[in-house]
């Protein structure tokens, strides 16, 4: 109990790295786990908290610490200057570039017999059922695989909807929508197991028949759901917010993060008219608004921090409460399921509270490069030393908090469970990003310190680790984002063993390898992954 009171103090403090300090412990894990992630407002009624919860929420600083942001360095921009360039306008009205098509290319439907062409075609074999035996293994796989990690949807109220369903058919309202929904993701969502920590010599199979069948399924049942989610464009309420978020998981599980984007936005704005009309709502309703709000807002901004055309939905919590509740105690316990259902609820707070420390550092970071790129500033890296000291202390003591089941070991140690994969990936992630100024000085300046480039051996480090780590075939939410963060992470390598006086990690030259075999993986679903290859290619083949 007092460990996970340290958490609680080091997330409530960390938009001041200085002032950490020890919290009272308090009586149960559950109340510790509603503790943390409170936002500093509630700690008092002064202007200056509020703001605190506001700034963890600045997209702009995600934004510039996205692959694109990453790609437009200088010495970026020598290396990759053969290079095609997309233009585009960004949400703030500004022209900008990027070397990858991801916005470009959308899938559009093809009369070949290719693998990729097949996925945009339903099997004319293969057709959605209606027999109670079909379903029940598809939504079984949906709560196990899909929901344990986005709690949206209710198991009791699904059954329900089910067998509705069973009765009456694929009726076309919203209930059966979210049957299809769950259908589709269950069919498409894979059971997890540990990847190998070392890159294969062999690129794994790109399609066995297993994968091509299931990802045809899970079409099929989509194509269905699609024609009875028009209602939920228009119509507020939750089951309508629901269908849109499910779509636009599934969106991101086959690897249409445009999309997904608009899905998730779609269902970010009907939130907001919801919880802006109806402030006084049963409680249980309540914290379903505060699941489908962390949801869409969590897909929304790492979409929009990598592919930046519109503003955010939603943007942060408007009450000092706004964080979702635990399952009811009297239910936990009881059977598999309830410890399983606990288990997902700490593994969502782990996750909001992971990513409002990433918020956080990408501030610090967003700023000083930003002012050494765009103001002729030259802020004095030795003033980060300590301040990226703390936050490094901060995100190593989250770690050992941790509840069990989101206990990670370090690579190449595998990670049993999707629940530790994840919160593994964004930890070494975080851990890369607080220390990239670093790596950016010394990319550039020749002249830093013993400090700085042991700095930024550490950013290195992380980088690779963070490879290492990586699934290569597994399907999951963040698919997509893990093929962005593979690559700038492989960028970042690549730049380094440029410059003379920086030692690259030991093994990196396969972390590479292995970026390059997850492309070519998942090159035919997502042609955008050609884009990403040529990146890689000029740059380890750059002088």
């Amino acid at each position: 109990m007092e460990q996970l009171s340290v958490i609680e103090t080091l997330v409530r403090n960390m938009q001041a790295p200085s002032s950490l300090s020890e919290g009272p412990a308090s009586s149960s894990r559950t109340q510790l786990w509603q503790s943390l992630l409170a936002p500093a407002a509630t700690r008092g009624s002064n202007s200056s908290d509020t703001d605190r919860v506001m700034i963890s929420f600045n997209l702009d600083a995600s934004f510039k610490a996205a692959t694109d942001k990453i790609l437009q360095w200088p010495i970026f921009e020598r290396l990759l200057s053969s290079c095609q360039r997309f233009q585009f306008i960004d949400f703030y009205g500004a022209e900008t570039y990027t070397y990858l098509d991801d916005l470009f290319t959308q899938p559009r439907p093809s009369t070949s017999l290719s693998p990729g062409a097949l996925l945009t075609e339903p099997n004319r074999g293969i057709h959605i059922s209606n027999e109670r035996e079909d379903i029940e293994v598809l939504v079984d796989r949906f709560f196990n695989r899909v929901n344990n990690k986005n709690p949206i949807l209710s198991r009791r109220i699904a059954t329900q909807y089910c067998q509705r369903y069973y009765e009456d058919g694929p009726r076309f309202d919203l209930e059966a929508c979210i049957v299809l929904l769950a259908c589709a993701l269950g069919a498409v969502a894979m059971e997890y197991s540990p990847p190998d920590a070392t890159p294969s010599p062999a690129t794994p199979a790109r399609f066995s028949s297993t994968r091509l069948e299931d990802l045809q399924l899970g079409r099929c049942y989509f194509a269905a759901a699609e024609k009875r989610l028009g209602p939920a464009m228009t119509e507020v309420s939750t089951l309508a917010i629901q269908c849109l978020c499910l779509a636009g998981i599934y969106h991101m599980f086959t690897l249409r993060p445009m999309q997904a984007s608009r899905m998730f936005h779609d269902a970010g704005s009907s939130l907001r008219i919801l919880m802006s009309t109806n402030l006084n709502t049963p409680q249980e309703t309540y914290q379903l608004y505060l699941k489908l709000f962390w949801v869409c807002s969590n897909s929304e901004r790492e979409l929009l921090a990598e592919l930046p055309v519109n503003p955010p939905s939603l943007t942060g919590p408007g009450t000092p409460d706004a964080y979702p509740l635990p399952p009811r105690i009297e239910n936990i316990g009881r059977d598999e399921w309830s410890v399983h259902e606990e288990d997902s609820w700490y593994f969502f707070l782990s996750e909001i509270a992971l990513r409002r420390i990433a918020h956080q550092v990408s501030e610090v970071v967003a700023e000083h490069i930003t002012n050494r790129l765009n103001y002729n500033e030259s802020p004095d890296i030795q003033e980060l030393v300590p301040i990226v000291a703390e936050f490094e202390h901060q995100v190593h003591t989250f770690r050992e908090q941790l509840p069990h089941a989101m206990q990670f070991p370090d690579v190449p140690e595998l990670a049993s469970t999707e629940w530790q994969q994840y919160t593994r990936g964004r930890y070494y992630r975080v851990l890369e990003l607080m220390h990239r100024p670093f790596l950016f000085t010394a990319l550039h300046d020749p002249n830093c310190g013993p400090v700085v480039h042991t700095l930024a051996e550490k950013s290195l480090f992380n980088a690779l680790k963070y490879l290492e780590h990586s699934h290569t075939n597994h399907r999951h939410h963040g698919t997509w984002l893990q093929l962005r963060n593979q690559l700038k992470e492989t960028s970042l390598l690549l730049a380094a063993s440029k410059v003379n006086g920086l030692a690259m990690p030991e093994g990196w030259e396969a972390g590479v390898s292995k970026s390059l075999s997850t492309f070519d993986y998942w090159l035919q679903e997502f042609p955008s992954c050609k884009t990403y290859t040529s990146i890689i290619l000029t740059l380890a083949n750059g002088p």
